[in-house]
């Protein structure tokens, strides 16, 4: 049977069942500090310690991270919903900051002092494909912030982790593979 090429639509719908952990994506240009809610990230290598982040190239935070060549990813907690969602469009620009505790470490790239950890990174290769960038970035500094669970995003909507423990009932539809 022939396969059909994939409409972007179908694929959308797919990839809204791939849970992610929420994180804002910062950088800084010309004394302006840009940020933006991402789950497109993911560690890249242990050696030299690189993480890879996907921007949409219309995103105003894609312009900094590409005239700058640095960025930070900030993990945020289960609890920093309502962060994800200033930085996701509810606010533009310096008043996304407002909020909370900021700092910056080796690229200048904000920080939020508060996230589960924080990747301070250089960009050291990008890739443009389709509508969005691939920016890999070499981590300078990592901040390890306040404990917590981290914040994800699936179907649409904020979820918790949820802990399991060998032997413990699982809630319905979920098996134990092979522990």
């Amino acid at each position: 049977m022939e396969a059909k090429p994939v409409d972007g639509e179908q694929f959308k719908a797919g990839m809204r069942a791939l849970t992610g952990a929420v994180n804002i994506i910062t950088s800084t240009n010309a004394g302006h500090r840009y940020g933006m809610t991402a789950t497109a990230v993911c560690s890249a290598t242990a050696e030299p310690p690189t993480v890879l982040v996907c921007i949409n190239k219309l995103a105003s935070t894609h312009g900094a991270v590409g005239k700058s060549k640095a960025f930070c990813v900030n993990v945020l907690r289960s609890e920093d919903w309502e962060l994800s969602t200033t930085f996701s469009g509810a606010q533009s620009g310096e008043s996304r900051f407002k909020s909370r505790d900021w700092t910056h470490l080796a690229t200048g790239s904000p920080v939020l002092i508060d996230a589960l950890v924080s990747f301070d990174c250089r960009v050291v290769k990008s890739l443009v494909h389709g509508t969005h960038s691939i920016f890999l970035g070499q981590v300078e500094q990592v901040l390890l912030g306040k404990k917590g669970k981290p914040l994800l995003y699936s179907e649409g909507q904020y979820a918790k982790l949820a802990s399991l423990t060998l032997g413990e009932p699982l809630p319905e539809g979920l098996d134990y593979w092979g522990f």
